[in-house]
Parts: structure tokens; sequence; C-alpha cells
């Protein structure tokens, strides 16, 4: 079987009702115990409420890409299904399945549950997934994990929207991509950013000076 279809087949028998069964599931990553222990992590983790889709990318990603071994690829299916549950303890009380998910993927970067607490208690009880997506991409670019998550909370409290944080985001990505350095990118896009938004004191002022111009991050 094929890395392709061998993920494939692992991902439709993983959907199926009844995973946890250990006689439904065929040695589909080259030993049945593997398989097993993936349709268990996987069981759980519907069981608990908690959405099962980052499970089954990480396994895809696992059997396709890295082509890791059985056991890797089990050990990181596991680490994803804890992440899930500490997101949504830590976006508590209502997080939806993609808060969640891109909770989990925030923490996966680096993100703390004191950080992912603070963007829920800042998000006015809207969802938090486009918020906790910047807060992964800046962590992914290398922005220091407490400047990112001030930066990402401040933001919201000074009324930033969506696209505008998307922008933030896709915009020190490319900066640091292209070379530059991740804060100092960062402090450059800000600048844009923060001369249209609600005055404000915290993380998004320190060290920035608020220039005129359009809405939306500023190119250099």
């Amino acid at each position: 079987m094929t890395g392709a279809a061998l993920c494939a087949a692992l991902c439709a028998a993983l959907s199926r009702p009844g995973i946890a069964q250990r006689d439904t599931m065929p040695p589909l990553v080259g030993d049945r115990e593997a398989s097993a222990e993936l349709a268990k992590i996987v069981s759980a983790t519907r069981d608990a409420g908690l959405p099962i889709d980052p499970i089954l990318a990480k396994v895809r990603y696992g059997v396709s890409v890295a082509h890791a071994p059985a056991p890797r690829i089990v050990a990181a299916a596991r680490m994803v299904a804890s992440r899930l549950e500490t997101a949504r303890e830590a976006l508590a009380p209502r997080p939806t399945s993609n808060d969640i998910a891109v909770g989990a993927d925030a923490l996966a970067y680096g993100a703390t549950r004191e950080a992912l607490h603070a963007v829920r208690a800042a998000s006015r009880d809207q969802s938090v997934a486009t918020p906790l997506g910047v807060l992964a991409q800046l962590l992914a670019s290398g922005v220091p994990a407490k400047r990112a998550f001030e930066i990402v909370t401040d933001l919201m409290k000074r009324g930033a929207s969506g696209p505008q944080l998307v922008a933030l985001g896709n915009d020190v990505n490319a900066d640091v991509a292209s070379g530059a350095q991740a804060l100092a990118a960062l402090d450059t896009r800000l600048r844009g950013l923060t001369a249209v938004l609600a005055p404000g004191g915290g993380a998004v002022g320190a060290g920035v000076t608020a220039v005129s111009g359009p809405t939306g991050p500023k190119k250099p």
C-alpha cells in the first residue's frame, strides 16, 4: 500500500463508528497495535466532545509527508488530543470546535494556557479562532510568546477587526520569510495599524510610534 493510500485508509477507518473495537481496525500503519492505539485516541477524543480533525490531520502528515514510524505517529496523535483538552479548558465556558482546534494549534507553537485564557477574556464572548490563529502565526514567525499574546490581546481590546489581525499575521510572516527579524517586522507592521485603532496603552504602544496612514497594516 502506498503512503497516500495508507493514509486515506487510516483516516477513513478512524472516522467510522466503533473505532474503539480492536478487531475492526486493520494494521494500517504497519502494525495492528499502533492502529488500535490511534483508534482509541480518536474515539476517546470524540467521546469527550472534542474535534477529531486535528488528530486526523496530524496522522495524515505523519504518514504521507513525514513518513514517520508508527510509534511516532501515535505519540503525535496523543499530544494533539492532550492539547485539544487543554485548549477547551483554557477557552471555557463555551468555546466552539474551531476555537478549540486553533487553540490547540497555538499551544503547539508555544502559547501557554494562560495566553489562551487571556485571549478568551479579551474576546467579549466572540469566537477566538481568528485571534488565536494570528497568535499561532506570530509564534511560528519567531515572535516571543509573551510579546505575541500581549500584542494580540491588546489589539483585540482596541477594536482591531478580524481582517486587520489576519493581515498583521500574514505581513509579519512574509517579512520574516524575506529575511527580516520577527520583532522588527512586527513593530513595523504595527505602526500602520495602531494609527487607526482606538487609543490605549499596553503592549501595542510599547516601543511603537503611531504614524498617519491608511487603514490596515502599512507596507515597509
